[in-house]
């Protein structure tokens, strides 16, 4: 391993570039190319959730990606109404969050939060490639500008914890550094194409996302904390499964949809 860096940053390195070129070409291609990938992506997150929150057993897990993976098909095939759906998805959401309450009905509701968690992020995904390639492409700079940016930043500034209780390691100065580079992300993707938001929203709407991404990590981590699990899976060397990996995915793709669907003007979309 080369001389200074650490084993785990080695794995991340050699993880990401392994799994670069099947995430880029799926998202060029778009259409079942890129429908593929989330129905992939999203039954991978779905038995992880299952095993982390439900249960062990394999029909379980099995079960909820086949839910998922229903709903991203059916939404290709139909050209279904991506608010429709979300808004479907987040009242699934609310309701498993009232059965968590109850004793009864927990494991039932833990499931229902699973479907809505894994399927938002894959139809907001989905929608974005309907509408323009580098949306798609915008929110993976800025999910990776938080994570690189925060792991560089937090390891060399260090400083005052973001949030102890959920994930000891997050630091303020880790946040800043995330917003930073994924401020610059964006704006180095807007130098090359200008593909809509004007240079003020590039740079507001990269930073609130950071910060949205950072807050999707945290939740993550609260609830790997509840059930006394570290990572989600173990998948991905040097980062886990795959739900470590889109923490901050799940949250920053639904939010660029509800911008480009309540304020397009942010977006330089038609409303």
């Amino acid at each position: 391993m080369p001389l200074g860096v650490s084993k785990n940053l080695f794995q991340r390195f050699v993880s990401a570039v392994s799994l670069l070129p099947l995430v880029l070409g799926a998202v060029y291609f778009g259409g079942w190319w890129f429908v593929s990938l989330l129905v992939l992506g999203g039954a991978l997150m779905a038995t992880e959730w299952v095993k982390l929150t439900v249960t062990s057993t394999v029909a379980v897990g099995v079960a909820l990606a086949v839910a998922v993976s229903a709903l991203v098909i059916w939404a290709e095939y139909t050209a279904a109404n991506a608010g429709q759906l979300i808004a479907g998805l987040l009242l699934s959401a609310l309701v498993g969050i009232g059965l968590v309450k109850s004793l009864p009905f927990k494991k039932a509701g833990w499931f229902l939060i699973g479907f809505a968690y894994v399927s938002l992020p894959l139809v907001a995904m989905w929608w974005l490639r309907t509408q323009d390639v580098w949306w798609v492409l915008w929110v993976f700079l800025i999910v990776w500008g938080t994570d690189i940016g925060g792991y560089f930043a937090g390891k060399g500034i260090g400083g005052p914890r973001l949030a102890p209780k959920l994930s000891p390691k997050k630091t303020w100065s880790g946040l800043a550094g995330g917003m930073a580079l994924s401020m610059g992300a964006s704006y180095c993707l807007y130098l090359i194409v200008n593909f809509g938001p004007s240079l003020n929203s590039l740079f507001v709407l990269s930073a609130l996302f950071a910060v949205w991404a950072q807050v999707g990590d945290l939740m993550e981590s609260g609830v790997k904390r509840a059930f006394d699990a570290k990572d989600s899976g173990s998948i991905i060397p040097g980062h886990g499964g795959v739900l470590d990996r889109v923490d901050g995915l799940v949250f920053v793709a639904p939010a660029m949809v509800a911008v480009a669907l309540f304020a397009p003007s942010l977006l330089n979309v038609a409303s």
